[in-house]
C-alpha cells in the first residue's frame, strides 16, 4: 500500500491586447490528495480519470489569445522544442512505405542503430549508447510498449510498413518518458491528417529462402473524419546455408501478421478524438546454432488500443490518452508436442499532458500518468502493480539564439521506489550555421515482472536502476550539408544482473555499476542539378561500456559502428548503396572471446512507372557474401535478394 500526498494548483491567465485596458481571467484548481491509497480495487482508476476530465473540462472552456506551437501536441515528448539539447531524428513515411523489411533491419540501415540478432528473423534487441534493450524506451504514439515481462521490445516482430513516422530521440529521457529511457527512446507514430483524401497502397514482395510479403494500406478521410487501415503478412522458410559448413538454418521458419487501424473525428477546430489499434501475431521456430540443433518454437501475440483526445489551442494544448495493452507468449520446448511455457501481461494506462504558452518565449509542459500492470504465467504467479507519475517542464527562450529546458519527474509505485529525477538541456546558436547543444539528466529503470517474480529466482527486494547522463555537441548546417558531433557520458548504478546462487539456481541482484561514454557523429549532404539528385549520409559512433568492478567492456557492445548511404536519382530511376560496419564485440564478461568485426554492402535499384503510381524495386543484401555473426554461433544470411512492387492508387 502506498500513501501519496499531492497538491496541484493550475493557473490559466489571459491578457487582452495591450492597446486595450488590461484585464485578466484566472482559473485555479486545487486538488488535494490527503490520503491517496493505491489499491487494486478500481477506485484508483476512477479518481485519476475524474481528475483528467476535470482538468480537461477547465481547459476546454478557455479562450486562447496567442499562437501556439502545433508540433508540441503532435510530437509530444519527442518535439524538438522540448528536447533542445538532444538529437531527435525522424524517418519519414516515404522510406517506411517503400520497405518490406522488419523495423530492426530498417533502423540498422537508415539510422546506424545497433541490434543484437539471434539469427535472421529471430529475437532482435536494440542498444543505444551501449545500454541494453530494457534501457531503451520504445513507444507507440507516445505510450510505452516495452514488455512488462522482460522490459524489452523485439524489433523483428514489427514491420516498418506499419507506421507513418519513426522518431528517434538519443540520450537520457526518463524525465519526459519514464522508466527505461536511459540510452534514448524510439516512437512508432501514426500521422493523422483530416482533409478530403482517398488513397490505397499495396506492396508485394518476394525474396531468397522462400520469403513472401504482402502489405496494404487504405485511407479515407474528409473534413471531419479520418480512417486508415493497414494489413500485412510476411513468411519465410529462412533456410539459408551456414558459411563453411554443410549445415543450413534449420527450424528457422517464421510468420508475421499485423493489423493496424486509426480512426479520427474532428469535434471542432480545436478538439480531435483519435482511436489507434494494433494487433501483431508472430509465429516462429527458433533456429539452430552451429553446434546445437533445435526443434522449439515461440508464438507471440500483442494487442494495443489507444484513445487520444487532443485539444489544440493558441495558448495551450492538451492530450488525454487512455490505453490498454496486452501481450502473450507461448514457448514450445518441442514444436511437435504440447509441452510449453507461457506468460502474459495486461496494462491499463491513463495519461494527461498539458502545454501552456505564457508568451512566445516561455511555455510550461506537464502531465500525470497512472498505470496498472498485471502479469501471469507458467513461471510467474499472478501479480499486479500500480504506478503513478507526474512531471513538469519549463521551456524558455531568453535570447533569439538561446533556448533551454528545465524538467522534473516524481513517481510512486505499490511495489518499488521510484526516484525523484531532473534534467536540463539547452542549445545556443554560435553563428547562423553553427549550434552548440548540451544536456544533463538523471534517469531510471524499474524491475520487470521476470526480475521480481520469476519462479525460481525472482527477487522482490530489487531496487530501481539509476543513472546520470551528460552530453555536449555541435551542429553545423548550410544549404549543402549538415554535420553534427556529440560526446556523452552515462554513469549507472544498481543495475540488475542475474547471478548464480548455486550450480542450478540464478537470481537477479542490484550489483552492477557501469560507465558508458563515447561520441556520435553524422554528415549529410544533397545536391540537385537538372534531373539529377545526389545524396550522402554518413554516421559513425564510438561506444565504451565498462563494468566498473572489472573494468571490462560489456558483452555485445561494439566499440565502433558506422553506416554510409549513397543515393542517386535520375528522373524515374533511383539507386542507393548502403555500407554497414559493426566492430568487434566481446561475448564473455572476461573479454577473452569475441566476434569479428564485419562490413556489409547492400544495394537497391528502383524504377517508377505510370506517373509514380507503380514502383519496381530490386534489393541485394550482403552483396559480397560476408560471413558474419551478430550473436555467437548464430550465422547470419549470405548474399540474398528481394524483389518488390509498390502500387499507389
Amino acid at each position: 500500500m502506498l500513501v501519496v500526498n499531492l497538491i496541484v494548483t493550475v493557473h490559466f491567465c489571459e491578457w487582452e491586447d495591450k492597446q486595450q485596458d488590461a484585464s485578466q481571467e484566472t482559473y485555479q484548481v486545487n486538488i488535494n490528495f490527503q490520503s491517496f491509497r493505491m489499491k487494486n480495487d478500481g477506485n484508483m482508476l476512477k479518481i485519476i480519470t475524474s481528475l483528467f476530465l476535470l482538468v480537461f473540462a477547465i481547459s476546454f472552456s478557455q479562450n486562447d489569445s496567442i499562437n501556439q506551437l502545433e508540433e508540441i501536441v503532435l510530437k509530444g515528448s519527442f518535439s524538438p522544442s522540448l528536447n533542445s539539447g538532444y538529437t531527435v531524428e525522424t524517418i519519414s513515411d516515404s522510406i517506411l512505405k517503400s520497405n518490406n523489411q522488419s523495423l530492426g533491419n530498417l533502423l540498422q540501415n537508415q539510422a546506424n542503430l545497433y541490434f543484437k540478432q539471434n539469427g535472421y528473423g529471430m529475437v532482435s534487441s536494440i542498444s543505444l549508447r551501449g545500454t541494453n534493450a530494457s534501457q531503451t524506451g520504445v513507444y507507440w504514439n507516445g505510450i510505452a510498449i516495452n514488455s512488462s515481462l522482460n522490459g524489452q521490445t523485439d524489433f523483428n516482430t514489427l514491420s516498418a510498413y506499419s507506421f507513418d513516422e519513426i522518431e528517434i530521440r538519443i540520450g537520457g529521457a526518463s524525465v519526459l518518458l519514464g522508466s527505461g529511457a536511459i540510452g534514448g527512446a524510439i516512437n512508432l507514430s501514426d500521422q493523422v491528417t483530416i482533409q478530403n483524401n482517398q488513397e490505397a497502397k499495396l506492396l508485394l514482395g518476394l525474396g531468397s529462402y522462400q520469403t513472401y510479403s504482402t502489405h496494404f494500406q487504405g485511407i479515407i478521410s474528409n473534413d471531419n473524419l479520418y480512417a486508415k487501415l493497414s494489413l500485412g503478412a510476411t513468411s519465410s522458410e529462412n533456410d539459408y546455408p551456414f558459411f563453411e559448413s554443410d549445415l543450413i538454418n534449420e527450424n528457422g521458419q517464421f510468420k508475421n501478421y499485423h493489423i493496424n487501424g486509426v480512426f479520427a473525428y474532428k469535434i471542432n477546430d480545436k478538439n480531435r478524438l483519435t482511436y489507434f489499434t494494433s494487433f501483431i501475431d508472430n509465429d516462429r521456430n527458433t533456429s539452430r546454432t552451429i553446434t546445437v540443433p533445435s526443434n522449439s518454437k515461440i508464438e507471440n501475440y500483442n494487442s494495443r488500443n489507444l484513445l487520444d483526445w487532443k485539444y489544440i489551442g493558441n495558448k495551450f494544448t492538451s492530450s488525454l490518452k487512455l490505453a490498454y495493452l496486452a501481450e502473450e507468449f507461448t514457448y514450445f520446448f518441442n514444436k511437435d508436442d504440447s509441452n510449453y511455457s507461457n506468460g502474459e501481461s495486461k496494462n491499463f494506462i491513463s495519461k494527461y499532458d498539458l502545454t501552456y504558452f505564457l508568451n512566445s518565449n516561455i511555455l510550461f509542459n506537464g502531465g500525470i500518468e497512472y498505470k496498472n500492470e498485471q502479469g501471469n504465467g507458467s513461471n510467474i504467479p499472478k501479480q499486479d502493480q500500480n504506478i503513478f507519475n507526474t512531471y513538469v517542464l519549463f521551456h524558455h527562450q531568453p535570447l533569439s539564439k538561446l533556448n533551454y529546458n528545465l524538467s522534473i519527474r516524481k513517481g510512486y509505485s505499490s511495489v518499488f521506489d521510484i526516484p525523484f529525477i531532473f534534467a536540463f538541456d539547452a542549445k545556443y546558436d554560435l553563428t547562423s550555421n553553427l549550434t552548440f547543444k548540451t544536456a544533463f539528466s538523471t534517469n531510471y529503470r524499474t524491475p520487470t515482472f521476470n526480475d521480481l517474480y520469476w519462479e525460481p529466482g525472482g527477487n522482490s527486494d530489487l531496487k530501481t536502476e539509476k543513472s546520470k547522463s551528460a552530453e555536449i555537441g555541435l551542429v553545423f548546417k548550410n544549404e549543402l550539408l549538415s554535420f553534427h558531433i556529440t560526446s556523452y557520458l552515462i554513469k549507472s548504478k544498481d543495475l540488475i544482473q542475474w547471478q548464480p546462487v548455486s550450480s542450478s539456481f540464478w537470481q537477479p541482484q542490484n550489483v552492477q555499476e557501469v560507465s558508458n561514454y563515447g561520441f556520435e557523429s553524422s554528415l549529410e549532404a544533397q545536391k540537385n542539378f537538372n534531373y539529377h539528385t545526389l545524396g550522402l549520409k554518413i554516421k559513425y559512433d564510438y561506444s565504451k561500456s565498462e563494468d566498473e568492478s572489472t573494468h571490462k567492456q560489456l558483452i555485445y557492445v561494439p566499440f565502433h559502428k558506422a553506416n554510409a548511404i549513397i543515393n542517386y536519382q535520375y528522373k524515374k530511376w533511383s539507386f542507393s548503396y548502403n555500407l554497414q560496419y559493426t566492430g568487434e564485440v566481446y561475448i564473455t564478461t572476461s573479454n577473452t572471446q569475441s566476434l569479428d568485426d564485419y562490413l556489409l554492402s547492400n544495394i537497391n535499384i528502383q524504377r517508377s512507372f505510370f506517373k509514380n503510381r507503380m514502383t519496381l524495386e530490386c534489393r541485394v543484401n550482403n552483396l559480397f557474401d560476408k560471413n558474419y555473426q551478430s550473436v555467437a554461433y548464430r550465422p547470419m544470411p549470405n548474399r540474398n535478394y528481394s524483389l518488390q512492387i509498390n502500387l499507389n492508387i
